[in-house]
């Protein structure tokens, strides 16, 4: 599955509001910290591909 620039733009603003939900949460959950941590790398990737105009393919 290929991703354009403009849809990994639209999956970025809804995965950063996901992320800073879970973030707000209290507790000691590592799952959900690890949840986070893994969205917050994939936003990364989100973001460059925005900002260079180039698609996202997933395996």
């Amino acid at each position: 599955m290929t991703t354009s620039p403009d849809e990994c733009a639209s999956i970025l603003v809804r995965l950063e509001a996901i992320t800073d939900q879970w973030a707000r949460r209290e507790g000691n959950d590592q799952l959900l910290h690890q949840h986070i941590k893994d969205a917050r790398q994939l936003a990364g990737v989100l973001r460059l591909c925005t900002e260079n105009d180039v698609p996202l393919t997933f395996l």
